[in-house]
């Protein structure tokens, strides 16, 4: 466990120095076999995601990579306004796959086609090219409402 520490603290402190003169600075950590430690360079990602709802307009579904991740937004389709929307996501070696879900929030609702506009992010994302998918669970259009490439930065 020492020299997982101390390998760490060691990246960390090539990082802050690359980060205060600006010139390029490669590191790596080893902790020995001993330790029973298994180092990865799998990093642990997160989302955010909102939405609102409309009567009237459906945003397109599109999902591009930036720096550190992919935004995304599109709608979800339900039949009353009564839903709770949320989303998750999973990240599977190079597949990235947001699922929104729309779920009964047990309100007594008028029947009316509603558009739950949503836009996300998938952060803490490697550099490199992923598949993405965005999955529809609950509502009119539910399946996969978009798969394609994005790179992330």
């Amino acid at each position: 466990m020492k020299g997982l520490i101390k390998g760490l603290m060691t990246v960390a402190l090539f990082a802050a120095t690359a980060a205060c003169d600006g010139s390029p600075t490669t590191a790596s950590a080893f902790a020995p076999e001993s330790d029973g430690i298994a180092m990865s360079s799998h990093t642990s990602s997160s989302l955010t995601f909102s939405y609102t709802q409309s009567n009237s307009t459906q945003d397109p579904q599109v999902a591009s990579g930036s720096v550190g991740g992919i935004d995304f937004g599109g709608s979800l389709t339900t039949g009353t306004p009564c839903v709770n929307v949320s989303a998750t996501h999973s990240t599977r070696r190079s597949t990235v796959t947001v699922t929104v879900t729309a779920v009964d929030n047990g309100n007594i609702c008028m029947q009316v086609i509603t558009h739950n506009n949503y836009t996300g992010r998938v952060n803490g994302l490697a550099a490199g090219t992923y598949t993405f998918n965005v999955v529809h669970d609950g509502g009119f259009n539910s399946g996969t409402a978009w798969t394609g490439t994005v790179t992330v930065q």
